[in-house]
């Protein structure tokens, strides 16, 4: 990816969390009352905080287009490793979670981030495989196949 894609991708990530953040909170707070889930103004502006610092770890994926699928793997899990590190320390540092509760989170964490994954690998072959049929259908327009050597 190129640097203007990562960065917006980064921004879009950056909004996608904090929105996210934002309707959790105010989800819990609804179906939850009786628990004091309270956050003072100095905590809502943390949210957009660790919302951009997740974001960071995207410069991982500045790389040349024919990376090969292991470095791909390889990336991806070094920023999980990264992503997952950022947002915790930031967690316990705010005092939201303590270190006990970061283990439980830490598996909510990786199965939201493999089911993610997955979801982009699956979108992924698809985009490829549409992008195959179109041309697939432009060669035999032309009366040719990939496999002709002319």
């Amino acid at each position: 990816m190129k640097l203007k894609e990562v960065l917006k991708f980064m921004v879009a990530t950056w909004l996608f969390a904090t929105t996210l953040q934002t309707l959790f909170i105010g989800i819990v707070g609804l179906l939850f009352p009786q628990n004091g889930f309270v956050l003072t103004a100095r905590d809502l502006l943390k949210l957009p905080f660790i919302a951009f610092m997740s974001a960071v770890p995207e410069l991982i994926f500045l790389f040349k287009p024919t990376a090969s699928r292991t470095e791909v793997t390889v990336r991806k899990i070094l920023h999980f490793v990264l992503t997952a590190g950022i947002v915790f320390t930031l967690l316990i540092y705010f005092g939201w979670i303590d270190a006990s509760g970061a283990i439980l989170t830490g598996v909510f964490f990786l199965v939201i981030y493999v089911t993610l994954y997955i979801y982009q690998d699956r979108r992924d072959k698809k985009t490829a495989e549409k992008i195959n049929q179109r041309i697939n259908a432009t060669h035999h327009s032309e009366n040719a196949t990939h496999d002709d050597k002319a």
